[in-house]
């Protein structure tokens, strides 16, 4: 797991399939070792935390490497801080 990024470029809200996310993270025990106990509980409190920010119960964030180019400017929802 990589240290929480200072700044992030968007995040999705995964609020509706995140059981479904730590059943992925489970079954990659032999990815993840001895640190598979505490992941899933790390991964859910990183993703409330940026729910917070953003208004939703769970989100990942994510990072560009260049400008992203979107083609319907609704995807965007508004958020409590932007």
């Amino acid at each position: 797991m990589e240290p929480v990024w200072e700044r992030f470029d968007f995040a999705v809200d995964v609020s509706a399939t995140y059981e479904r996310k730590l059943e992925a993270v489970r079954v990659y025990e032999a990815v993840f070792g001895a640190d598979l106990p505490e992941l899933p509980e790390r991964y859910a409190a990183e993703d409330r935390y940026t729910g917070a920010l953003v208004g939703v119960r769970y989100a990942e964030i994510f990072r560009a490497r260049s400008p992203l180019l979107v083609a319907d400017p609704t995807v965007f929802a508004p958020v409590r801080y932007g």
